[in-house]
C-alpha cells in the first residue's frame, strides 16, 4: 500500500474536511440525486455490453475505498474508477434496502482513495481537469493520469484500447513530465540521463509492457532517487 500517498492526502485535505453531519447515503442523495445524468439498475450495469474489454482501474468489481464529497470525507465506500469516462462509480445500499449504483459528478468529488491509492482531481498546466494518482516522497510528488479510449465501430467490434498513462513530477515549483522511455530518460536533465537509464535497466522496465505494480515500483524508485540526489 502506498502509505506516502495516503499521508499526502491526509495532510493536504484533512484540515479542510469538516466533521460529517450527514450520513453517506444522505450526502450522496443531496449531491448527486437530482442530476439527470445519473443512471442505476440494469441500465447502469449494461452500459458497455456492446464494447469488448474492461474500462476500469483494476477490474469491474466494486472495491472498498474512501471518497471526499464536497467537504466531507467518507470511508468504507464501495467504488470503482472508470478510466473511459473519467468518473467514479459508487454502489451503496439505499434506505429501501436495494443496491443503488451511481455515476458521480467529478466536480463534486475532489478526491478518493481506491485500494490504498490516492487520486486527486486537479488541473496541471494546460491539461483538462482530471483525476491523478498521487505518490509522494519527501518534497517530491508524482501525479499519474490514466485513460483509455473506445476503438472500432461500423463493421468492426468496438473495444477499449490500450491503457494510456502520463506522468508529472513536481518538486517545489519545478515540474517535468514523461510518458515513455525516451521522455523519462530526458526528463531530469542531461547530467542525470545515465542514472535514470540505469534505473530502467536494473528494473528491467519497459513502458509498453509494464503492469500497474511494476509501474508504481518504478515511480517510487524515481521519487527516492530525486529526493536523495539533486532534485529536478
Amino acid at each position: 500500500m502506498p502509505r506516502s500517498g495516503v499521508m499526502f492526502f491526509l495532510l493536504v485535505w484533512m484540515p479542510a474536511i469538516l466533521v460529517a453531519q450527514l450520513t453517506f447515503e444522505e450526502m450522496v442523495d443531496r449531491t448527486f440525486g437530482s442530476d439527470q445524468g445519473l443512471v442505476n439498475g440494469i441500465q447502469f450495469s449494461n452500459q458497455y455490453i456492446l464494447i469488448e474489454g474492461n474500462p476500469y482501474f483494476f477490474d469491474g468489481r466494486f472495491r472498498i475505498g474512501s471518497v471526499l464529497i464536497g467537504d466531507q470525507f467518507y470511508e468504507y465506500v464501495r467504488l470503482r474508477y472508470n478510466l473511459y469516462t473519467q468518473k467514479v462509480e459508487i454502489e451503496y445500499l439505499a434506505p429501501e434496502n436495494h443496491m443503488n449504483q451511481l455515476i458521480t459528478v467529478p466536480e463534486q468529488m475532489p478526491a478518493f482513495i481506491l485500494e490504498g491509492y490516492v487520486f486527486r482531481r486537479m488541473q496541471i498546466g494546460e491539461e483538462e481537469p482530471a483525476y491523478y494518482m498521487v505518490l509522494s516522497s519527501g518534497k517530491t510528488s508524482c501525479y499519474i493520469g490514466w485513460s483509455l479510449e473506445a476503438m472500432g465501430g461500423g463493421n468492426t467490434q468496438r473495444s477499449f484500447g490500450p491503457l494510456e498513462r502520463k506522468f508529472w513530477i513536481q518538486q517545489g515549483e519545478y515540474w517535468t513530465d514523461f510518458h515513455n522511455r525516451k521522455s523519462y530518460i530526458e526528463a531530469f536533465g542531461p547530467e542525470r540521463k545515465k542514472e535514470f537509464k540505469d534505473l530502467l535497466k536494473s528494473k528491467k522496465f519497459y513502458f509498453n509492457q509494464a503492469g500497474t505494480i511494476e509501474l508504481l515500483d518504478l515511480v517510487e524508485a524515481t521519487l527516492q532517487a530525486l529526493e536523495e540526489g539533486e532534485g529536478l
